[in-house]
């Protein structure tokens, strides 16, 4: 079986992981930027296209801004078609994507065999920006041979697009347990409370949120460190509000870090926090970087925006979207408590066991890839 994952512009390291899919011959189709970032990467190998989106990159924020106004997402890749001859499975990704309809070209026009896609989107109704894109959700939302919700918010949301649940497998991504796992030696705590976030450094994040909880902290007399990795609009702010508030010493930016050493700064702390909140147009979708936390064993605390809860599925996890007295209080709770680290540490592991083991989405990938295959074309959308 051939399957080519086609992410252009979104391919990430933690989703190639995904669809290194046991006797299965896979390659992941990028932009060349991004297949450029991850050169060496071999299991899947990754090749590069040329994509609009490495031309619209030149073009001013404001007129980028106004196009996607205009058409919704824009990136599409050159030499696409021609890429997936011979393929069984394209892998595209969400109903408004021109990614997936440019695989839905491909297959009609006898490329490839069949277009699954994977969809994280998680509001009912989203807001389609024009008519260009209301069609393009429809041609999509009636033409992809099956859909991989990564939540049960994204099903629903599918569902209300009209597609049939016969045509929906509800599957979370996976976390490889053996690269993700606690310190095999853990050291005895002892000092501050060190807090982590990995995440886009931006305000729907709740970035901002961490650093004044860390104040409100301080401030009671709780020792507490916060490490922020990630890039962002946001950097300079965190920095910069960390002075204003006197807590510089306990605010870290250490921006980005290769997914291949992640593990080692999720066992250099004692709590993950990811303090999403919901805006008009988006809500927090899985929470890859969450699941690698709690596979590593650590408490994790996140907001209640989006598929987060369903993650989590544990309420003593959940926070307030900007509410940082709420955040500086669970955190509390914590760093007084090295049972209830321990304890919710350990919670954490086992849900990622139960239910994210990268192994069992594989192979539950492959039997899906093979269902779809074995039905006749007639059958697949209803």
């Amino acid at each position: 079986m051939r399957v080519a994952l086609v992410r252009g512009s979104l391919l990430r390291p933690s989703e190639l992981d995904n669809f290194a899919l046991p006797g299965v011959d896979t390659v992941a189709i990028a932009s060349r930027d991004i297949a450029a970032d991850l050169a060496g990467w071999t299991e899947p190998p990754v090749i590069g296209l040329p994509s609009t989106g490495e031309l619209l990159g030149r073009l001013p924020l404001r007129v980028r801004g106004a196009l996607e106004l205009t058409a919704g997402k824009t990136e599409m890749l050159f030499g696409l078609r021609r890429a997936l001859r011979g393929v069984d499975v394209a892998h595209a990704l969400e109903l408004d994507h021109p990614l997936t309809l440019q695989s839905l070209k491909a297959r009609d026009a006898g490329a490839c065999r069949a277009v699954v896609a994977s969809v994280m989107e998680n509001i009912a109704f989203p807001t389609v920006p024009n008519r260009v894109v209301a069609e393009r959700v429809r041609t999509i939302s009636a033409g992809v041979d099956h859909f991989v919700a990564i939540t049960d918010r994204a099903r629903l949301h599918l569902e209300l697009n009209g597609i049939d649940a016969a045509r929906i497998t509800v599957m979370p991504c996976g976390v490889d347990l053996d690269r993700f796992r606690p310190d095999p030696s853990p050291r005895a705590r002892s000092g501050p409370l060190r807090v982590l976030t990995v995440t886009r450094l931006e305000r729907a994040k709740g970035v901002e949120d961490l650093v004044i909880a860390i104040r409100l902290l301080a401030q009671r007399g709780i020792d507490a460190q916060a490490t922020f990795v990630g890039s962002g609009p946001l950097a300079g702010n965190i920095t910069a509000l960390a002075q204003r508030l006197g807590i510089e010493d306990r605010i870290e930016v250490r921006g980005p870090v290769p997914w291949e050493q992640l593990t080692q700064v999720y066992r250099e702390h004692d709590v993950f926090v990811l303090g999403s909140a919901p805006t008009v147009n988006w809500r927090e979708q899985f929470g890859f970087a969450v699941v690698e936390a709690m596979a590593c064993a650590l408490p994790v605390l996140v907001g209640d925006s989006g598929s987060l809860p369903e993650v989590v599925a544990d309420a003593a996890s959940l926070i307030r979207p900007h509410d940082p007295p709420s955040l500086a209080d669970a955190l509390a709770a914590l760093a007084g408590d090295e049972a209830a680290l321990r304890r919710r540490g350990q919670e954490s592991r086992d849900r990622a066991e139960e239910l994210f083991d990268i192994r069992q989405i594989r192979a539950r990938m492959v039997e899906l890839y093979e269902q779809v295959l074995a039905t006749p074309r007639s059958a697949r959308r209803l």
